[in-house]
């Protein structure tokens, strides 16, 4: 008798081929139906709606539906947003629901350099709709709200340099004045009470910065950070300048927009430097250097770039360090220095102000305020302080410190602040110490400042 064993199996064969056309066919339905085919359906559709001629309603008909993506080897990254958003480029497309939006001012930064990604953030390869805006599970970037987009400019721009991301630059404003950097570092500079905040955009979402600034122990228990009283529009921007912080370096020619070599920046960076320190402009400042006043009558352009790149090379013999300044930072001290006369910038110099002035500059560049008050008046709750549980004002260092005792105790720094009660926990503020960070030159100048806020001669009516 014939072996009749396979046979059994013949109804399973039968189920398993009819599986397998169904999910082919659901595959296939799947495949055809994405959403970025739609869209671009509706595209073609809208094009040949357009179309005036027949040459024009053949060239619509004959637009291909695929993927579209921009490669972008410099930056690492793969854009396909312009698969959905496929008439971005096309002002003609202005005011049309999104994804068949326009995108204005895209000539500003061509998509074929810019891409889309390094400003809107998002996951660039990807061709569904919530998993491209960053709604995916272990995707960090999700992409930032259009009331936060000023952000992304900080990555090319300084802040206060972009007239177009005005927001970004009163966040800036809003961070110093506010003495933020007196408890963490941001960029090299500030205090380490805090965490640093290279990084924080990348970290952190819009909704957390907002509560951390308006009540920091409800999303950082046990944070001695006081909330922040600021007004609604200070809150967003500060928001967006630490969105802003995302730590990633941009290469070649984008980072190359970080400095605009401008006189303005120029003159930034001489002050930065303390260049006044040996050069003098209007008889003010330093006699190790030549004066600065006719500079761009003695040498050319080429010759002070020159210099700032290498000083011993046109120079030899000179005692002014190789800074290493980047080739924008010495096109701009150059533009500083050539257009020194017609500006009468002197007149703002730091070798034209007195020392307590500059050192009330000190005072806000370092965020001191953020501990000390503003005018160093104090107030500022630090828990289970001796001093009445808050930061102690500063109108009376002059009666307990000499100034050479201040700067020791600046450089140094003051961990261990007396507690109130030993079986709490220790007061989270502290002077964090600032060798290292804080220059001779401003160390004087802040002790100035300090010292001119006593209250001694006040009290005794002088």
């Amino acid at each position: 008798m014939p072996d009749e064993s396979p046979r059994k199996f013949y109804g399973l064969f039968i189920v398993l081929g009819l599986l397998v056309s169904v999910l082919v066919v659901l595959g296939y339905y799947k495949d055809q139906f994405r959403d970025w085919k739609t869209y671009q359906h509706q595209f073609v559709k809208e094009e040949v709606r357009r179309a005036t001629t027949p040459q024009q309603r053949l060239l619509a008909e004959s637009t291909p539906v695929q993927i579209r993506q921009i490669v972008l080897p410099d930056l690492n990254r793969v854009d396909r947003c312009t698969t959905c958003h496929i008439a971005s480029e096309d002002p003609s497309y202005g005011g049309y629901p999104q994804p068949l939006a326009y995108h204005p001012h895209h000539d500003q930064h061509p998509f074929d350099k810019f891409g889309c990604t390094v400003c809107h953030r998002g996951q660039g390869r990807a061709t569904t709709t919530a998993a491209a805006h960053g709604h995916a599970e272990h995707w960090d970037e999700p992409m930032l709200p259009l009331r936060y987009i000023q952000a992304s400019c900080g990555q090319c721009h300084q802040a206060a340099d972009n007239p177009a991301a005005p927001k970004l630059a009163r966040g800036e404003q809003v961070f110093e004045t506010n003495g933020c950097r007196g408890c963490h570092k941001l960029g090299g500079t500030g205090g380490l009470i805090g965490p640093e905040l290279d990084t924080v955009g990348a970290r952190r979402t819009p909704d957390w910065l907002r509560k951390h600034f308006t009540d920091p122990a409800s999303v950082t228990p046990g944070s001695g950070m006081p909330p922040q009283k600021l007004s609604e529009p200070d809150l967003e921007a500060i928001t967006l300048f630490m969105l802003s912080q995302t730590g990633g370096g941009l290469p070649g020619y984008y980072a190359s927009m970080k400095v605009i070599p401008s006189a303005t920046e120029g003159r930034k960076l001489f002050e930065q430097k303390g260049c006044i320190g040996c050069h003098s402009i209007a008889n003010r400042g330093g006699k190790i250097g030549p004066a600065l006043d006719d500079v761009s009558l003695r040498r050319s352009p080429d010759w002070i770039m020159r210099h700032f790149r290498d000083p011993q090379s046109v120079t030899p013999g000179s005692v002014m360090p190789k800074f290493g300044f980047s080739e924008n930072q010495t096109r701009a001290l150059t533009e500083f220095l050539l257009h020194l006369r017609d500006q009468q910038v002197s007149l703002s110099l730091p070798g034209m102000i007195s020392p307590v002035e500059r050192g009330r500059e000190v005072f806000r560049k370092y965020g001191c305020i953020g501990c000390h008050g503003p005018e160093g008046k104090g107030g500022v709750p630090n828990p289970n302080a001796k001093t009445a549980e808050q930061v102690p004002g500063l109108q009376h260092v002059a009666d307990g410190y000499t100034k050479d005792e201040l700067k020791i105790l600046l450089l140094r720094g003051q961990k261990e602040i007396a507690p109130l009660d030993p079986h709490r926990p220790p007061p989270p503020l502290y002077m964090p110490p600032w060798r290292g960070v804080i220059q001779e030159g401003e160390l004087d100048d802040l002790a100035a400042y300090v010292f001119s806020l006593s209250t001694k001669d006040k009290d005794l009516g002088f």
